[in-house]
């Protein structure tokens, strides 16, 4: 009689102190690399309102909503160990709804308070949002967004980013000639190159890659005050921070006589505007808290509740939102930097918040002395790093002669549709809404549904302990998780067989979402000491042939078996 299939383990398992000492360094790395970026997209969020002033109100509100928004989404999602926060795509539409507002005679003349905390009324509604997507289930429906778009719409506002910050640069360079470019590219090449030195240069020393953000403002920093020492001082707009302190007397989100001024100037179009953006807001966070919890469940092997999810950061944003912070999101490089540091629990995300805390108030006088080409090297590492490694292994493809070339490049075009039209735009979602419609086109041709069918393992102690699924039809992006991997993680949570067959020899389609949704399944499967394997078609059997490449190309050849070459009077059935 065989036993219960079990996931062994090995090593003692960590005692409480252990564990919180673990979390503890976990948040200090998570801190030391993050700090920064709070910092940093604080000062993005304001960077459309004049006067040094608008830097440091900016850099309160980012801070504020840390110390805030990253523990009680961490308490209130399920997923862990989620460290959220201000990001970049949902604080580039706050700047430009700040921008837009300053077009407003009447509200501008109020000030920098009173232009925030109408931008703010944004993000309450972007809170309403995503607290009505988690409750009517619209999580899963972002699940089945093609992985192209998700990618192409992180590259639009990567660019949308990067572009603020060069014309920031830019106006530096015409006033301090070329030492702003060398203190940017010292910034950007020290952030590459403690990446590159955790990768390879030192294989010996276990070195944060996490930090890389870290050394680019210290060494972006350190550039900055030498060429002062030697070159005349740069003009005021390039200066310092200058953040005197947090300045909470300064933020006071229930200022009822400013909402009393403020109600009495608001038309129609400003409303329009507002409400507008809200929902871009709620839109853009909600995807970017998907793709976190997709990231995270890949790395720790623990399925989260995308819904759950959505309706806390829902919740949250509403009540930032009434505290005229920033839109609080969740993380993918902040979460990774804390599962890499051995988080496993949301305690991380408490201490981190502690720590965040306490370093900018102590430490509000070095703050202070952060030049701002600094804080805009720091945003532009940022939007560098939102490229994503899918998006670059595709394009590698593209490039090359990997077959099959009609997956690949339907990729491609849905990739370039998504962030052109985001670039061009300047509308990250008008770019989503664009690249869905074509790649729901691409879901029409037959076939387009997928069948399939389960047969289940023996009893338990019969020899037969594998799970075997059969599917037949189109294996696309909008049905790959709602057919095959999420019926087979919450398999897995329950009672995991010892083998799975995932018999695909009769799906005559594929795209370039499902291969990669299927290798992640793979690596979850692996992590759970279950076998799995797929049965293709083989590659020379038509379209069901093509499927066979196309998995070869996304997927290692060790988990694959090929069925055998049909005969000639097969093959000429299925190509005539």
């Amino acid at each position: 009689m065989n036993a219960p299939h079990t996931v062994k383990t090995t090593g003692a398992v960590p005692d409480d102190r252990t564990r919180w000492l673990v979390e503890a360094f976990a948040a200090l790395i998570v801190t030391l690399g993050c700090a920064t970026e709070y910092v940093a997209l604080g000062s993005q969020a304001t960077s459309a309102l004049p006067g040094s002033q608008a830097a440091a109100y900016g850099v309160m509100l980012g801070v504020l909503t840390a110390v805030i928004g990253v523990p009680l989404s961490a308490l209130g999602a399920s997923t862990r160990p989620m460290i959220s926060g201000p990001r970049v795509a949902a604080t580039v539409l706050m700047s430009q709804l700040v921008g837009q507002l300053l077009l407003n005679g009447q509200v501008a003349v109020l000030g920098i308070k009173a232009v925030m905390a109408l931008s703010c009324v944004a993000v309450l509604i972007a809170g309403v949002f995503q607290l009505a997507l988690g409750a009517l289930r619209g999580g899963s429906l972002v699940r089945m967004v093609p992985a192209p778009v998700l990618s192409g719409l992180l590259f639009g506002v990567a660019g949308l980013a990067m572009s603020d910050q060069f014309a920031f640069v830019a106006t530096c360079v015409f006033d301090w000639h070329f030492a702003t470019l060398g203190v940017v590219a010292l910034g950007v090449a020290a952030h590459f190159g403690w990446k590159g030195l955790c990768r390879g240069v030192a294989p010996r020393v276990k070195l944060p890659p996490g930090l890389s953000m870290f050394a680019a403002l210290l060494v972006s920093a350190a550039a900055y005050y030498a060429v002062v020492a030697v070159l005349p001082a740069p003009p005021a707009a390039c200066r310092l921070v200058g953040v005197a302190g947090l300045d909470l007397g300064a933020w006071r989100p229930l200022d009822f006589p400013l909402w009393q001024r403020l109600a009495g100037l608001l038309d129609l179009s400003t409303l329009a505007w507002v409400i507008g953006y809200g929902m871009a807001i709620g839109f853009i966070a909600s995807i970017d808290t998907v793709i976190a919890v997709s990231s995270i469940e890949s790395l720790t092997q623990r399925r989260g509740s995308v819904d759950r999810d959505l309706t806390a950061f829902g919740a949250l944003n509403m009540l930032l939102g009434v505290l005229a912070l920033l839109p609080c999101v969740g993380s993918v490089t902040r979460s990774t930097m804390a599962i890499a540091a051995g988080a496993q629990t949301r305690v991380v995300a408490l201490l981190h918040a502690a720590l965040v805390l306490l370093a900018l108030t102590a430490g509000v006088q070095l703050v202070a002395m952060l030049p701002k080409l600094s804080a805009a090297v720091v945003v532009i590492v940022m939007s560098l790093d939102m490229i994503d490694d899918w998006s670059r292994s595709m394009t590698a493809m593209a490039f090359s002669d990997t077959e099959p070339r009609r997956v690949i490049g339907c990729a491609m075009w849905l990739f370039l549709i998504e962030a052109g039209v985001t670039l061009f735009s300047a509308q990250p979602s008008i770019g989503f809404f664009v690249g869905c419609v074509a790649g729901a086109l691409l879901g029409v041709p037959s076939p387009r549904s997928l069948e399939v069918r389960w047969d289940e393992p023996g009893e338990p102690g019969k020899l037969d302990t594998q799970l075997r699924l059969s599917a037949k039809g189109a294996l696309l992006s909008y049905n790959v998780e709602r057919k095959i991997v999420g019926p087979l993680l919450r398999r897995l949570q329950s009672s995991p067989p010892a083998r799975i067959a995932l018999d695909l020899s009769e799906v005559a389609r594929i795209d370039a979402s499902a291969c990669r949704a299927l290798v992640q399944l793979d690596v979850f499967c692996a992590k759970r000491g279950v076998a799995l394997r797929f049965i293709l078609a083989h590659p020379s059997d038509g379209r069901a042939g093509q499927v066979a490449v196309a998995m070869r190309a996304f997927q290692r050849t060790d988990s694959l078996d090929f069925a055998a070459p049909p005969t000639d009077s097969a093959t000429l059935a299925v190509t005539g």
